[in-house]
């Protein structure tokens, strides 16, 4: 239960010390979504599923949701034995452990990835696994080849061997003409599942785009709670950045009606690689949410808690797309997803730049890994990830 801090009142004097101490609605200046959920409870009940990062943020709640749905089998797989364990046993403990399935699997291994889809033989995949946080990917590229295209190739390499209905791809704003390398990583995963999705016709590959997840491992708002109680300084890397959010619960309520929206009805999703966006509604000024959770917690902003610039970081954006150009995108008939058609390219001349980039990953080579990715996404520039930031996107807003 969130819990509210107003100045004045004796709540006031008591310093928030996490993000769940926050009313997020009024830290976003929105009340939370609504979502219909029957749709996807129809479209998970009696299936077996298999989600991969499950010990993550939204890995977690892709799993809470998923489970409340009734699947005949839910396989939970992580390569983090704690948050494994954390997801694992809250299910148990909510009396789910005879249809859980839960394996430390490295998603990077082909062959201990080939023994889980033997064993699980899922219906929907839903693919969460990655490395996200930007500035740690841009000092690691190579690690983060590996999990967010390597990895995310054997997974859907896997779920096609074994004619899974459906895979459910989560992707990321960052992807939209990518100025980081994690970014980058993710828009070349969106072009493999397109052309998968295309290739073949077993299988449906359903890709999801959204914004920041508002209280997400690594994100500002836990990091701005931690500050406040600790006494400030609030760090904001720039007076005019804006991120898209949305909290977990909306994030993954709205991915699982995007992935049960069935082609039968109005022919909504077929085989031509288009990718679902979720309404994010108005980006939100961080220094906006900086001044909200300070106030929040019944301090003064520039008194009792100041603010510092940091500077952009490499890699970073001022302002996140969630579509290069939204006039294009178009409604589905479930509120808060939209449709749009990016660009693709076909398997036969995708695969052979993907051999490249995961032949640079595993062999640590950099130079060569970083001009295979620009040479797949033109867009990114490996010079941003060597001290230089992106300010301003090109595209249309």
């Amino acid at each position: 239960m969130f819990r509210k801090f107003f100045a004045g009142s004796k709540a006031a004097k008591r310093t928030p010390k996490s993000v769940e101490d926050f009313d997020i609605a009024e830290l976003l200046d929105r009340p939370q979504r609504r979502i219909d959920q029957r749709a996807a409870r129809k479209f998970i009940s009696g299936k077996r599923v298999l989600v991969t990062g499950a010990g993550g943020t939204i890995g977690s709640e892709l799993a809470r949701q998923t489970a409340a749905f009734e699947p005949a089998r839910l396989a939970l797989l992580d390569n983090s034995e704690f948050n494994l364990y954390q997801i694992d046993m809250e299910l148990r403990e909510k009396g789910l452990g005879a249809d859980l399935f839960s394996t430390l699997t490295d998603i990077c291994k082909a062959e201990h990835l080939a023994r889980v889809f033997d064993i699980v033989m899922p219906e929907i995949v839903i693919h969460a696994a990655a490395y996200k946080h930007v500035p740690i990917v841009e000092e690691n590229r190579c690690a983060a080849a590996m999990v967010n295209v390597t990895g995310a190739k054997l997974v859907f390499d896997a779920a096609t061997r074994v004619k899974a209905e459906t895979v459910v791809f989560i992707s990321t704003d960052k992807a939209v003409n990518p100025s980081s390398f994690m970014g980058a990583t993710k828009r070349i995963a969106e072009l493999y599942a397109q052309a998968l999705d295309v290739a073949q016709s077993d299988t449906r590959f359903t890709t999801v785009r959204f914004g920041n997840v508002f209280g997400s491992t690594g994100s500002v708002a836990p990091l701005f709670a931690r500050q406040i109680a600790a006494g400030g300084p609030i760090t904001v890397t720039h007076p005019d950045i804006k991120r898209f959010f949305m909290t977990t619960k909306e994030a993954v309520q709205l991915v699982l009606q995007a992935a049960s929206l069935e082609s039968g009805e109005k022919s909504i999703v077929t085989h031509d690689g288009r990718i679902f966006v979720l309404d994010m509604g108005e980006p939100v000024l961080i220094l906006d949410l900086a001044r909200r959770m300070i106030e929040a917690s019944g301090l003064v902003s520039g008194k009792d808690i100041e603010i510092k610039f940091t500077g952009l970081r490499p890699g970073e954006k001022l302002f996140e797309e969630i579509f290069l150009d939204t006039d294009k995108l178009i409604k589905t008939g479930a509120d808060g997803v939209l449709l749009g058609a990016p660009a693709m390219i076909d398997l036969p001349l995708l695969n052979p730049r993907l051999t490249e980039i995961v032949r640079a990953a595993q062999a640590a080579d950099q130079k060569s890994l970083d001009e295979a990715v620009h040479a797949l996404v033109p867009e990114f520039s490996p010079a941003l990830g060597e001290g230089r930031s992106a300010e301003q996107p090109s595209g249309k807003r």
